[in-house]
């Protein structure tokens, strides 16, 4: 729980991508969508475009989409294998 914040309001631009995917992972009508996968802090997306529509709608971007989403996690995350 030290990484999770009270969740920013709609429309923030001073939310990161990192706290946004937590933010879904917690909710429970987004298990659809992506849920933890795994006992290693993996997660899967499973619902790709609904992801990006999400993150595009808080970022205030309607424009977002996978492939912009997608290239944001890969350079703001550190993989490890």
């Amino acid at each position: 729980d030290w990484a999770y914040k009270p969740e920013s309001s709609p429309g923030s631009r001073q939310i990161q991508l990192w706290h946004f995917i937590l933010e879904l992972l917690r909710k429970e009508e987004y298990h659809d969508v992506i849920a933890w996968q795994g006992d290693y802090g993996e997660f899967v997306i499973k619902d790709p475009d609904e992801v990006a529509r999400l993150w595009g709608a808080r970022k205030c971007k309607p424009q977002m989409n996978y492939d912009k989403l997608s290239r944001a996690l890969r350079s703001g995350c550190q993989c490890v294998s």
